[in-house]
Formats: C-alpha cells, structure tokens, sequence
C-alpha cells in the first residue's frame, strides 16, 4: 500500500467512474440499479489488474460515480470504443436475461475509474440519468 500511495503523487486530480445506461431499453429502476452494480464491480475488478494506482486514488476520494444515458446500443458501444482508445478501462454487461430483457442484451457500459477530465473527453456530452 505504501507504493500506491507514492505512486499516486503522479496522479493527480479528481477521479470518477462514469455508468452509462442505454434508455432505449427502457429498464425500470431496480434493473438499473442492479445493471449499474454489476459494471461497478467489473469496472473495480478490471481496474484492481491494470490500473491500480488510479483505483487507489479513486478509493481515497470516495468512490465518485456519475450515471448518465445514451440512446442506444450503438452510442454505448462507440463510448467504449473511445474508452479503450485512451487506454480506460470499459466494460460492459450483458444480462442474463431472466426479467426484462434478452439473454446477452448489453445493457450499461462502465468506465473508470480514471481521471476526471480523460473520462469527461468522451462522456461529458452525455446527459445524467
């Protein structure tokens, strides 16, 4: 822990990680919610193997995380597209398809956590949930 903390003096700046939500899909509340933990883990697990010292900074400022919506399957994809062009972590999740949607649907895109203004360079356009 003592070199993550040296570490993040490298790192500087408000952190987030960014959920984005499909409207188009129209999911009731509890889904997303549910939708929205699921990339929250992924996007932590992913980032505990590559990206540890901006996970660490994040962790100290709180865990911020900002939901927001796209209008479809395609915007989400080309976000994560650019997500991993700038080399930020972005996944994915596909339901298992036993409530609302299809088996395989993608249904909200994870990014981060990663510095603010790199995440802001391609979802700072989105509108909050």
């Amino acid at each position: 822990m003592n070199i993550l903390r040296k570490f993040t003096s490298f790192v500087a700046g408000p952190t987030k990680m960014v959920l984005v939500v499909r409207s188009d899909l129209g999911l009731r509340k509890g889904k997303i919610a549910s939708q929205c933990s699921h990339a929250a883990v992924l996007c932590y697990m992913r980032s505990a193997s590559v990206n540890k010292v901006k996970l660490h900074l994040w962790l100290r400022q709180g865990q911020p995380k900002i939901v927001v919506k796209v209008d479809s399957l395609e915007e989400m994809q080309q976000i994560a597209r650019l997500a991993s062009d700038k080399n930020v972590v972005a996944e994915i999740v596909r339901d298992a398809g036993r409530t609302q949607v299809s088996s395989g649907t993608e249904t909200v895109l994870g990014i981060g956590p990663d510095l603010s203004n790199v995440v802001d360079s391609f979802t700072g356009h989105l509108r909050l949930l």
